[in-house]
């Protein structure tokens, strides 16, 4: 099972990453999270999504330098159904805890509710934006399980579940959403990921993934996306370190 988290011109080869940033130079003794080499033998796009937020502030908007996504949960090897999802600051580990592989399951259509029930707002602001799920990969181990916003387990916040492609599972990865600074520039290589599931209390009418912890180690959720002057780091932008 490859899963690739490959959206639109910025992620793959044909440009800049989607959840996929490049390397600043200047960044030499900055922390870097980086996949396995084990994963990426195995799952090609093997990655570690990071927040475009650092430990030390003058290292934010460098992907090498961001703050990952790690599993905290139980079995750390083989990952474990609702085991946490935090951020972390220290980064580069190679246990595994990092590694995440995404698959597109959907594109939001220009009409009608497809596979995620789409609104008219989402076919009028999302079109043709493309729909991922990740799963968790540690060292390459296909373990079936995803990210995935539980408000069972603990209010919005990111776990693993079982990949089924469920709305409470799969995100809209945009580089452009109402109400938010499109990412261009210094933010170019980072993006927006919204859970599909609707949300009718923000301007985005869905909720975005978020670090709330900023450049420190917590707990990840989704929760209401947080507009920032063009070109600066937020905690809802997302990029990632193959």
């Amino acid at each position: 099972m490859r899963r690739i988290f490959y959206a639109a011109a910025t992620v793959v080869a044909a440009g800049a990453l989607a959840l996929t940033g490049a390397s600043a130079a200047g960044a030499a003794t900055a922390a870097r999270p980086k996949a396995t080499p084990a994963c990426r033998v195995v799952f090609t796009n093997c990655q570690t999504p990071v927040a475009a937020i650092a430990a030390k502030p003058a290292n934010d908007l460098t992907p090498s330098s961001d703050v990952a996504m790690r599993y905290t949960g139980p079995n750390p090897a083989a990952g474990a159904a609702y085991g946490n999802i935090s951020s972390y600051s220290a980064n580069n580990l190679q246990d595994g805890t990092e590694d995440f592989s995404w698959t597109q399951v959907a594109t939001v259509p220009a009409s009608g509710a497809g596979a995620y029930k789409f609104t008219g707002f989402d076919n009028a602001n999302y079109n043709g934006d493309h729909v991922y799920e990740a799963e968790y990969t540690p060292k390459g181990r296909d373990t079936g399980l995803c990210l995935t916003v539980s408000s069972r387990y603990r209010s919005n916040g990111l776990v693993l579940g079982n990949c089924i492609a469920a709305a409470q599972q799969v995100y809209i990865v945009t580089q452009t959403a109402p109400n938010l600074a499109p990412l261009a520039g210094p933010t170019s290589s980072y993006w927006y990921a919204f859970d599909t599931t609707h949300f009718a209390g923000n301007t985005q009418q869905h909720l975005a993934l978020v670090d709330p912890h900023a450049g420190t180690d917590g707990l990840l959720a989704v929760g209401n996306a947080v507009h920032v002057a063009a070109g600066k780091a937020a905690v809802d932008l997302w990029s990632s370190v193959s």
